[in-house]
């Protein structure tokens, strides 16, 4: 059976622990674990925006990547809730407050403004083991900001599983992507509109 290959990683969620659970989606009518090996975790990282701030492991450690999946899982049970209009259930906390216990530590920073900053005294790049704990970190930044009501799923419910955070301005964004999803859609709506024109014209010509 020919292998399917895996899309590129999507960065379309508007927040890091989004894009995090939405390494889980839809290809060709299945789910696809874009991060199933320690491997495509590390590459993940190296395309994510963390890498820019913490660094990104060259290797990811087999234990690593277990507790990433296992925190994701706890994400995306949270998310999915807010996005239904749901409360997030204990357990969805509760296993996202299990990685957060563990904590790196911080240091203080200096930024180009002049500014000083506290931020987690973490590098990927030379401890992997930080890793779901920065991802924890990011979930529960998401889940107490008033971020957390503009929490979408895209609109495409079919064949789509993928959650964003509506920033539009009119807080209507259904889409995970125009060029995805959005465009999809607008096809289907044309194909199915002018199939009764077509059908009508196919009649007519059997009828003569």
């Amino acid at each position: 059976m020919e292998q399917q290959q895996k899309p590129d990683f999507l960065f379309l969620g508007g927040d890091v622990a989004l894009d995090f659970v939405n390494t889980v989606m839809v290809v060709g009518g299945r789910p696809a674990d874009l991060i199933a090996t320690p491997a495509d975790l590390g590459a993940w990282l190296r395309s994510s925006p963390i890498a820019a701030e913490f660094g990104a492991p060259t290797k990811v450690d087999e234990s690593v990547h277990e507790q990433a999946i296992g925190l994701r899982s706890a994400m995306r049970d949270a998310f999915s809730s807010l996005a239904e209009g749901r409360p997030v259930p204990d357990a969805a906390l509760a296993g996202i407050n299990a990685v957060l216990t563990d904590s790196p530590g911080t240091e203080l920073r200096s930024t180009a403004e002049g500014d000083i900053v506290e931020v987690p005294r973490v590098d990927l790049a030379h401890d992997d083991r930080w890793t779901s704990w920065i991802l924890a970190d990011a979930a529960a930044k998401l889940l107490g900001s008033d971020l957390r009501r503009r929490l979408r799923r895209c609109a495409n419910h079919d064949t789509c599983v993928l959650m964003f955070v509506d920033t539009s301005r009119s807080r209507t964004r259904r889409w995970c992507s125009m060029e995805l999803c959005g465009n999809r859609s607008k096809v289907a709506a044309h194909h199915a509109r002018s199939r009764p024109a077509r059908s009508t014209r196919e009649a007519d010509e059997r009828s003569v």
